[in-house]
Parts: C-alpha cells; structure tokens; sequence
C-alpha cells in the first residue's frame, strides 16, 4: 500500500479534513520553495498572493478551479530555484476580494498591474493558464513591463461566439457556471474529468470536501467573473491587440473546454510557437508537470 493511501485512509479515519490537510500540505510545500504568504490592501482589493525567490521575475496566474497554490505548485517548485515568483490569487479566489463589484476583465488586469507597482517590478514573464490565460492577454496588451508571455489552454482572440456555442452544447449547458464552480460532489467529478485525461480516483466524501472548503467561498462572484468574461467577449475581440511580446502556447491535445483547433488557430494568428502535450486536457501542468516544466523553462530561459 502507497504512503500516500495509507496518508489518506489515516486521515478519513481519524475525521481529519483531507482537503484542508492538504491545503496545509501546500502552504508548507511553497514555504520550503523560499515563497512568502501575503495578505495585503492593495489597489481597491484585498490580495492573496505568495512571493519570493531571486532573479527574473516570473508572475503565475491561475484558472477557475481551486486557489493558486492548488494549480501552481509541481512549477513554483522548480522556477523558484532561480526565479522570482509572484503567485497571486486573482480577485474572488482564494482569500482576495474587493468591495468594488467590477467583474470584468479590466479589472483584474488593474490589480495585478497595482501588485506589480507595490513589489516594484519592472520586467515580468507571465504565466497564465485558461482564465489567467485571458488575464495574461490583457495584461500583456496594457503594460509594457511584461517580456514574455505563456498561454496555456486559453484562447486570447482567437475564441468565437461559435466556439462557446460548441462548448455549452458538449456539456449540455444553458451558461458555464455549474460546470467550472462546482456546486455538488457530481460536479466536482466533472470537473475533474475535464481537467485530467486520467482523472484520479477520488472517494465521494472528499469531492463533497472540496465543494465545501475549495469552492463554499466567492461562489456568486466566481459566476459573475464567468457571465462577465463570456458578455465582454465581442468587445474583448474588437480591443485586443495581438500580442506583440515573444510568445509561447501550450495545450493539452484533448482540452474538451478549449479544443486544441482552438490552440492552432491562435498559433496562426500570433505566429507563436505551440506545445501540444499528449494525454492531456485542461490541465497539463497538472498531469504532465515534467513535459510542461521543461518546456516553459526552455522559453523563459531562452536568449
């Protein structure tokens, strides 16, 4: 039996949380990588964010999904060697909020540019995978201090009205809400099935944990943040610039939430280059972290 099953059966017996275990697992985990846990007004926000480390600055932003240092933690482990790392959780994640109830895409961008001007950083490469991909997009297109920029499994302009058609009719969905801010253990089981090609096995009972103390905070404004995203797209379309910073994408070939012709269609536009990680979906980070370390760090340490 695996140290790690022998872990989780101790756990469930002894009625300890798993989630919130391994939660502090994590924290753990990016304190030994040298990071620093914050919570701090910034901007019109309060922000949750990890930092710390040496050398170029690299800024991580996360997808909808569990906060950052659930999505971050296999790259952090290695940038942290000779980087430094901004991890932040973007407004509504996490434990970062703002009474200011602006949803929209500009917005969060505008945090993230007043967590840079508070840590005085003036050159970032930038990380963004699915929502922190689109945040990244917006970031790069505004602030002159980003010098590279990483997309991963994340449309940028390239996305249509067709596309989020396609997308709700696969899932048999009326909005995207209740498929990416899971509300029961089922759907927690969905999302974990769109996100891994293999999907761990996980008992009922922790999937209803992780609805409670992953997803039971922020829930309406995690739906606001979506409904505004998908409403602003047509205008997100006419405003956006291509990126102009040396670019890289990476994709999971089997993304069921964005299908790699997706990906391919963005790699025309932008001339960038593209990864596709093989057996993966919407979390290659996640599921093939050696592949995709290797491969980010390949560009960001490039000339």
């Amino acid at each position: 039996m695996s140290r790690a099953l022998v872990l989780l059966l101790a756990l469930l017996l002894s009625g300890c949380g798993v989630i919130q275990a391994q939660q502090r697992h994590l924290e753990q985990q990016f304190r030994g990588y040298g990071l620093t846990e914050h919570l701090e007004p910034i901007g019109d926000a309060t922000l949750h964010y990890w930092e710390g480390g040496e050398g170029p600055v690299v800024l991580l932003l996360h997808g909808f999904g569990a906060e950052t240092i659930w999505q971050w933690s296999a790259q952090a482990r290695v940038l942290a060697k000779d980087h430094r790392l901004i991890v932040p959780n973007l407004l509504w994640f996490g434990r970062s909020d703002s009474d200011n109830r602006d949803f929209t895409l500009d917005h969060q961008v505008a945090i993230v540019q007043a967590l840079l001007d508070r840590l005085e950083v003036s050159s970032v490469d930038v990380v963004g995978i699915s929502y922190g991909g689109i945040v990244t997009w917006g970031l790069a297109n505004v602030d002159p201090r980003v010098r590279r920029a990483v997309i991963v499994d994340s449309p940028g302009t390239a996305y249509t009205d067709a596309d989020y058609a396609a997308l709700l009719a696969r899932f048999e969905l009326d909005e995207l809400g209740p498929l990416l801010v899971p509300t029961d253990e089922a759907s927690v089981r969905t999302l974990m099935e769109l996100a891994y090609h293999r999907p761990p096995a996980v008992p009922r009972s922790i999937r209803e944990q992780v609805v409670r103390d992953l997803y039971g905070t922020h829930r309406e404004e995690k739906v606001a943040l979506l409904e505004t995203v998908v409403g602003q797209m047509d205008d997100l379309r006419l405003r956006a610039r291509d990126l102009k910073v040396p670019t890289l994408l990476i994709w999971g070939d089997e993304d069921p939430v964005f299908p790699l012709e997706i990906g391919r269609r963005l790699q025309e536009r932008l001339g960038a280059p593209l990864h596709v990680i093989e057996n993966a979906r919407h979390a290659p980070n996640l599921e093939h972290a050696a592949e995709f370390n290797r491969v980010l760090l390949e560009f960001l340490n490039a000339p």
